[in-house]
């Protein structure tokens, strides 16, 4: 089930570095001969629509097989948070970068992936609290409308989606500036009520407010560290966007996974997690310092990067041994 999981992951990441590799700067799409090839958009949907699938057929290998273990459940989650940010990523080389022809200017593209990542981010703070993680149908819905969207690029090509688009409902850009303020807080008054209802049960795991909120601590800090790093270093961010995307999305990944682990031990999450301190330095050093922002976050998407596998590979050990278990194997090891 675990090679399930991780070939679903490939996919996103070779979808990912596709359109990376040929709209790097998210401009390919700003004028109406597109950069990228209509190939490449049909590959892109292919790829997301088995990796949506193999998401969803790993649990259900697992338990066919016996093979049900807390590593599974982790590594399931663990790489969804890793593959959250590259969704967003992706639907802005649809859209471009120019906010005159239905894109999303670049000032705005930290709120879209803030606002996108917030969803899944929520889900985890509630299943901290009330021990269920609640996953809507919307979230299928919205996966299988990205499947064809993708689809559509690759028949239409992106000018000729954004023309149809504002001719018979809206500019594309509008419509993801309605839509997804009303998914972050439709996900956050859900996931409120959620906890609310285990309050009431008495089937809370955390008996203080203030426990609750524990993980909001880092969250924010996190968002506030990152996004404002774009508003004090903006001509470096405008250069290089798709370098803070990275820095950005490997944050909340390692932020996750960790609430993810302290979930599953019933433990208190750290108040300040590992990621703040570096990520706080990265910040002064680029705003306050002085020293050049570019080389900075580029050097910081790479620790950042090289966190969250460190991580990964030692939680995904430790529990390995603790279960006396192999990761890609169903037979146990032999000691």
């Amino acid at each position: 089930p675990n090679v399930i999981t991780c070939i679903g992951y490939v996919c996103l990441v070779i979808d990912y570095s596709l359109l990376a590799h040929y709209d790097w700067d998210f401009t390919a799409n700003n004028t109406d001969q597109s950069g990228i090839p209509r190939w490449v958009w049909f590959v892109v949907a292919v790829l997301h629509a088995a990796s949506h699938h193999l998401d969803g057929v790993d649990g259900k290998q697992a338990r066919r097989t016996g093979s049900g273990t807390p590593l599974g459940e982790l590594m399931d989650h663990g790489i969804d948070s890793n593959c959250m940010w590259m969704l967003p990523v992706t639907l802005m080389s649809v859209l471009g970068s120019d906010s005159s022809n239905s894109g999303i200017a670049m000032q705005y593209a930290p709120l879209l992936l803030l606002s996108l990542t917030f969803n899944f981010w929520i889900s985890h703070w509630e299943k901290y609290n009330t021990g269920v993680l609640y996953l809507p149908w919307m979230f299928d819905i919205a996966q299988t409308t990205v499947v064809g969207l993708f689809l559509l690029t690759g028949i239409l090509t992106p000018a000729g989606l954004k023309a149809a688009c504002a001719q018979y409902i809206a500019p594309m850009n509008t419509l993801f500036y309605i839509f997804i303020p009303l998914g972050f807080l439709g996900s956050l008054l859900l996931s409120v009520y959620n906890v609310y209802k285990a309050v009431q049960a008495g089937t809370h795991k955390q008996t203080t407010f203030l426990g609750m909120m524990r993980p909001w601590v880092s969250y924010i800090l996190m968002n506030l560290l990152l996004c404002s790093y774009t508003v004090f270093s903006e001509d470096a961010y405008l250069a290089h966007p798709r370098v803070w995307t990275i820095a950005y999305g490997f944050s909340f990944s390692s932020l996750v996974c960790r609430l993810m682990v302290n979930q599953m031990c019933s433990t208190d999450c750290d108040l300040i997690d590992p990621i703040i301190p570096p990520l706080g330095l990265a910040w002064f050093l680029g705003v306050v310092v002085g020293i050049e922002p570019t080389i900075v976050i580029t050097v910081y998407s790479v620790f950042s990067m090289g966190s969250f596998f460190h991580l990964s590979y030692t939680v995904v050990n430790d529990i390995c041994d603790h279960l006396n278990i192999c990761c890609f194997l169903i037979t146990r090891k032999r000691r």
